[in-house]
């Protein structure tokens, strides 16, 4: 029924796709924080915290991996099944009778057009 099992996750992938993520997320908010602290923090502050969240974001991606990697072996995997699309994409076909035509009372009348 499956034809796929992941059985172990690449480091590298998942924190990347996690630290960009934090990074895209944390200096908006950053750097909205920035704007309306101009004192305090200021908007290169702001992108340093987004910096910040990025790094720690992808942190808990290697963790998450870490353990995923490890328990994996005792769980046998998470199953997958994928399904190939395939090449010629035709519309599905109409199965449905076809209605039948409203009774002329029920059509709204209109003007006849000269």
């Amino acid at each position: 029924m499956y034809n796929f099992t992941i059985t172990r996750l690449s480091y590298l992938p998942v924190f990347l796709s996690l630290f960009a993520g934090g990074v895209c997320v944390g200096s908006l908010g950053g750097i909205i924080i920035g704007i309306l602290e101009k004192e305090a923090i200021g908007v290169l502050g702001g992108a340093f915290f987004g910096f910040i969240i990025g790094l720690l974001s992808g942190g808990a991606g290697l963790a998450y991996t870490f353990v995923f990697n490890s328990l994996v072996p005792l769980t046998g995997g998470l199953k997958l099944r994928l399904d190939p699309v395939s090449a010629g994409l035709q519309p599905a076909p109409n199965n449905t009778q076809p209605s039948e035509q409203p009774a002329a009372s029920e059509c709204q009348s209109q003007a006849p057009v000269p």
